[in-house]
């Protein structure tokens, strides 16, 4: 149902004068094909089918499959930024707190865009054939939320202990998170799970925030 729902979203809106849009549709529809086919077979003709143009088209505004593949993380880090920047964490209790920085976290790293946004980093960072200048960028990208992420992570644990241990556990805290967040959007590409186990999710989210509570709790006190 996605990959028609964003054939439809990438094949009908005019272009501005600046051409941003057909930028956008063309990432969009590498988004698309990659979570269909993966990132290999995502190729340049695949996508420019996808996206309803031409890979000469698709070429004027990228220029190498490798730029466009890198403009979709581009597309993935203004995401998190954007959900990072928005979000704010305000429960009373460390429980209520985490659990809101769980929320938060799923909103990205539970979406199936995700699952697209991963192999194009994984494929990027580890292909040998990949310029100098797009890992200086891959890197910077990775970097690009950090400020928010923390000062997200600062207001879960506001008030528990300090120095690295509070660290250590911040850190266990963003990585057990984000961990269960991907492995449920992963398990909704199984036929099996696909429409079966939202609420066990949500549960299971819960009692990881709880259990994270409890822990940070007996390690840093008040």
């Amino acid at each position: 149902m996605r990959d028609n729902m964003c054939a439809q979203k990438v094949s009908g809106s005019p272009e501005t004068d600046d051409g941003s849009d057909t930028r956008q549709r063309v990432v969009e529809a590498a988004i698309s094909c990659i979570l269909e086919r993966g990132f290999y077979r995502a190729s340049s003709n695949a996508i420019a089918e996808q996206a309803g143009l031409t890979w000469g088209v698709i070429q004027y505004y990228f220029g190498t499959r490798e730029a466009l593949m890198l403009s979709v993380l581009e597309e993935a880090s203004r995401r998190l930024s954007r959900t990072l920047g928005e979000a704010e964490i305000t429960g009373p209790t460390l429980t209520e707190r985490v659990e809101q920085f769980f929320d938060v976290l799923a909103d990205y790293y539970g979406s199936p865009d995700y699952l697209a946004f991963i192999q194009v980093q994984l494929n990027l960072g580890h292909d040998p054939r990949t310029s100098e200048r797009t890992r200086e960028n891959l890197a910077e990208l990775n970097e690009r939320a950090n400020p928010q992420l923390k000062r997200l992570m600062a207001k879960v644990v506001a008030g528990k202990g300090a120095g690295k241990r509070r660290q250590n556990l911040t850190n266990l805290l963003f990585h057990a998170l984000r961990g269960v967040s991907i492995s449920h959007v992963m398990l909704g590409t199984v036929p099996i799970y696909e429409h079966n186990l939202p609420g066990d999710f949500l549960a299971e989210r819960r009692l990881l925030a709880r259990a994270m509570s409890l822990l940070i709790e007996q390690e840093l006190g008040g």
